[in-house]
């Protein structure tokens, strides 16, 4: 029997978030991560690599100082022994949070204070952010637009905000509520906040494409623009999948070419 070649690299991926990062549906009887298809999409896209990931989704928690948001993130990277060294990091951290906070009516400059301290604690520890902006909801009249307001703000604020080894995914304009057909929200959508199995599915496809995208943009940096070139001989050219409907959910591709990634 041949021998099975060590892999290549370890990603280590820790996603942390509220109810929506624990895959919460059907008012609590199903639990379905979006982490579970994300990994899928890294490991397909980088075969030679192992995968090894952690969720830690917490129904109902408020990244403001009345949650817990802050010490769990505290916890997953705290000194982890009596000789002070630090437990098994992490390459990279997603982090989905605000959306319970919005429901408290915080303000807005008070969810995004504390989401920087949530993400700098990752960063300080030389783990890379990727940070989702806050997804719509399905209130309507005088509540939509008061959260909408609210949210818009937050995350405007989350995709300006600029740091090394910080990246944005906007989960928001990537998964709309109002915006969907009738008959994708009755697929994706379990309530006016939380998603379904398939729709739990559907963000970490998305947010798995999104961090395939920067993990081939780290991989290129190490090579040169000779053999970028090589790994993409038809750059300019039009792939099939590129001509879907955009607004179509299951429609279209997301093509990374070498020039969208230098």
């Amino acid at each position: 029997m041949a021998k099975r070649e060590p892999p290549a690299k370890t990603i280590r991926i820790l996603c942390i978030g509220d109810s929506l990062t624990a895959g919460y549906s059907c008012l609590g009887a199903v639990y379905h991560p979006y982490e579970e298809k994300l990994v899928q999409m890294v490991e397909m896209a980088f075969p030679e690599y192992e995968v090894e990931s952690v969720e830690d989704g917490m129904d109902g928690d408020l990244v403001s100082s009345r949650g817990n948001f802050l010490p769990r993130m505290t916890r997953r990277f705290a000194k982890k022994d009596d000789d002070g060294k630090f437990g098994p990091s992490y390459d990279w951290t997603i982090v989905l949070g605000g959306t319970n906070d919005l429901a408290w009516d915080t303000n807005s400059e008070a969810v995004f204070d504390a989401l920087k301290k949530i993400w700098d604690i990752p960063l300080s520890h030389n783990s890379k952010v990727l940070a989702l902006t806050i997804p719509e909801a399905g209130y309507n009249g005088k509540t939509r637009e008061r959260i909408d307001a609210k949210r818009n703000k937050v995350n405007e604020m989350i995709k300006s905000y600029k740091r090394e080894n910080f990246h944005v995914f906007d989960l928001h304009a990537a998964i709309p509520y109002f915006a969907m057909s009738d008959a994708d929200r009755k697929e994706h959508w379990d309530d006016h906040i939380h998603f379904t199995e398939s729709g739990y599915d559907l963000i970490g496809t998305k947010v798995g494409m999104a961090l395939v995208s920067l993990l081939v943009k780290d991989k290129l940096k190490d090579q040169s623009p000779a053999k970028r070139r090589r790994n993409f001989p038809d750059d300019d050219g039009m792939f099939e999948e590129e001509g879907g409907n955009p607004n179509a959910l299951d429609q279209g591709y997301i093509v990374v070419r070498r020039k969208d990634l230098e």
